[in-house]
């Protein structure tokens, strides 16, 4: 039987406020904060359940903050124009947990979409979702995309907490360096006049794989 708070002494009372702070300094997780405390209610639940439905669906921006330390935005735009994301600039290692069902997989790439960003204001041209794209150990690809009115956003140094963009903010292909010794994953954003699936085009090796990606809508 779970204790109730309500019908404990205030020694005890006292013990459990005590733990409780200490959970909540070491509750946050990824952006998404977690504070644990005993559900005595339906409604406890049903509010930690829309908590944690809001962390997995993530947010349109793709200022997110890497997991470790990254290389200088500037160098995702090499002399020649091209964009291209290497390791030391890559946000995690791997996907967050809870996003398993969303994944679209071409080989040793795969991708995960999020919800569309809110209109910013009526001076933005376009709408973002942010697309993650995991690369194995060792692997080169390109990413083009093929849906009119669309762009890829993964040049850091255009990334922006206003998140008001235009069409050519983005590009139309990107390409991607993974790291020698572990799986890596970028975030950046499909930019949309319109479209909330983009079809895509990966090439690794030569060979290229046509994938379509959503915008989360859950």
């Amino acid at each position: 039987m779970p204790m109730n708070e309500h019908n404990v002494d205030p020694a005890a009372r006292n013990r459990l406020a005590i733990q409780d702070k200490a959970r909540e300094r070491n509750g946050s997780l990824r952006g998404c904060h977690y504070v644990w405390r005993p559900l005595l209610t339906g409604v406890s639940v049903a509010l930690l359940s829309a908590v944690l439905v809001a962390c997995g669906g993530g947010t349109a921006n793709p200022m997110r903050q890497a997991s470790q330390a990254s290389i200088d935005p500037t160098a995702d735009r090499p002399a020649d124009g091209q964009v291209v994301r290497t390791c030391g600039s890559h946000y995690a290692a791997d996907f967050d947990r809870g996003v398993e069902s969303r994944v679209v997989a071409a080989g040793p790439v795969s991708l995960v979409g999020f919800r569309v960003s809110p209109a910013p204001g009526d001076e933005a041209p376009v709408r973002a979702f942010k697309v993650m794209v995991r690369l194995t150990a060792g692997t080169e690809a390109k990413i083009e995309t093929t849906t009119d009115g669309t762009s890829l956003l993964y040049d850091r140094a255009r990334f922006t907490t206003r998140n008001v963009y235009s069409l050519s903010d983005g590009e139309h292909s990107v390409r991607f360096t993974g790291c020698p010794d572990r799986s890596a994953v970028f975030n950046g954003a499909v930019l949309t006049t319109g479209p909330r699936a983009v079809d895509l085009k990966i090439t690794v090796d030569g060979h290229a794989t046509p994938v379509q990606v959503h915008a989360y809508e859950g």
